[in-house]
């Protein structure tokens, strides 16, 4: 029955997504592009925003961290369950006016503790996105294609991160802080027009056949926890995605500071030598990623989970690397295997979930997916690594945050560990949930 199932699996269609499918995947990418820059910017504006306030490592890690990510995981999964019932584009217009507006209220902060409250606002506005995209996109694009569609907002992420540190550390440099969250905020407003107007909700399940809907499809929130928890592959996803998160955004949160503090870096360098190179890396990454998944997949759904766990290994070896070498010109040279390999890593883990769910499950799976990764990972990494920092002060001075990195990123390598288990059962799961996909 299961090798059956199996077959017609493998039976993938051709056809192609048209040209609107591709238009909807650019607007997605816009909005999703803001939403990066929006959360990201206070990581290379920490240093400045530190001085001013008055906080300590621990509070900036929290800031960094918690402040935005456990309140966009809370928020993630009740807004995706709603998702799963309710037009998605106007849940994703609401969500980006949200996070665009606290983004410009945080310019006017006068404490940690009124940033903390516009960082709250941010990341409540910001669950309102992924996981509706995620389900948007696979009611467009056939499985053939999906991790490609999905690539496309995975650039976003790199676009985001270094457009906020670029044009952060740029207009910080002349302008302080505080303007340049106004600048960050406004974009978003244009964006969700946008969308709201050219973006058509599709049909949910258009490019699946599901050979048995799951008991979830029409129950509660609790039935759909416990459909999902079934898979014992999803799970093992979660868990090591989010460790393997930890890491990354431990150096993606502190990396301005590291630079600054251990290599006397200033703001106009780190906008202008170090992250030029790591987004061309990036960008690279991530869309060879895209493709080799799309690739892999034709095989079975182990592939490309599978060949993730290893280069999530190797980005994090590298990772660990970056932050032991003594000179600037070595980091400067690491960030091109850095964004190669840690590019596209995550990409199988999201197509992943949306190829072995039901489409009445693809929202509220993704957002428990996204509200693990970002209770452990986008919360815990920063937020690790600046209390860290503050305890190893008292024996290693300013070059603290140096060794509290490179215990954070380490943690990836368990991260890595777990997602070559969950890749060697993945196929075969979804195939006995009786999940069949159409192409």
């Amino acid at each position: 029955m299961t090798s059956g199932i199996a077959d017609e699996h493998q039976q993938v269609d051709e056809r192609r997504p048209g040209g609107y499918a591709w238009y909807v995947a650019v607007v997605l990418f816009l909005v999703y592009l803001v939403n990066y820059i929006d959360r990201s910017v206070l990581n290379v504006l920490s240093q400045l925003v530190k001085d001013e306030l008055g906080a300590s490592d621990t509070i900036m890690g929290f800031l960094v961290g918690p402040a935005f990510a456990v309140f966009y995981a809370l928020a993630g999964i009740p807004i995706a369950r709603y998702a799963d019932r309710s037009n998605r584009i106007r849940i994703i217009v609401v969500g980006c006016l949200v996070w665009s507006g606290f983004t410009i209220a945080t310019a006017y902060a006068q404490t940690w503790q009124q940033l903390a409250w516009f960082r709250i606002g941010v990341g409540v506005g910001e669950a309102a996105f992924l996981a509706p995209a995620y389900s948007i996109l696979a009611d467009y694009f056939p499985v053939r294609y999906r991790t490609r569609a999905l690539s496309l907002l995975g650039l976003a992420v790199y676009f985001g991160q270094v457009t906020g540190m670029v044009t952060g550390a740029m207009l910080g440099a002349s302008l302080g802080w505080r303007d340049v969250f106004i600048y960050a905020g406004l974009p978003g407003i244009v964006v969700a027009l946008v969308a709201w107007l050219t973006v058509r909700e599709p049909l949910r399940g258009a490019q699946d056949s599901i050979a048995r809907k799951t008991e979830a499809s029409s129950g509660d929130f609790m039935s759909a926890l416990q459909s999902l928890w079934a898979y014992r592959s999803f799970r093992k996803l979660c868990i090591g995605t989010a460790l393997g998160v930890f890491g990354g955004q431990a150096f993606a949160g502190w990396s301005a500071p590291f630079l600054m503090r251990s290599h006397g870096v200033d703001l106009v360098a780190i906008g202008t030598v170090f992250a030029p190179p790591y987004l061309l890396s990036a960008l690279v990454g991530t869309i060879v990623a895209g493709f080799v998944a799309d690739r892999l997949v034709r095989r079975n759904l182990n592939a490309p989970v599978q060949a993730s766990s290893y280069a999530l290994a190797l980005a994090t070896a590298i990772l660990c690397v970056a932050c032991w070498v003594p000179q600037f010109s070595w980091l400067v040279i690491l960030t091109i295997p850095m964004g190669l390999v840690g590019g596209g890593w995550v990409l199988p883990m999201q197509s992943s979930t949306q190829n072995a769910l039901p489409p009445e499950l693809r929202a509220t799976g993704t957002a428990v997916f996204w509200f693990v990764v970002n209770l452990v990972g986008i919360a815990g990494g920063p937020w690790f690594t600046g209390f860290a920092s503050d305890l190893l002060a008292v024996r290693f001075g300013n070059d603290s945050l140096r060794y509290a990195l490179l215990l954070a990123v380490s943690v990836s390598f368990i991260g890595a560990a777990i997602i070559r288990s969950a890749g060697r059962q993945l196929h075969a799961e979804a195939m006995s949930m009786g999940i069949q996909h159409r192409g």
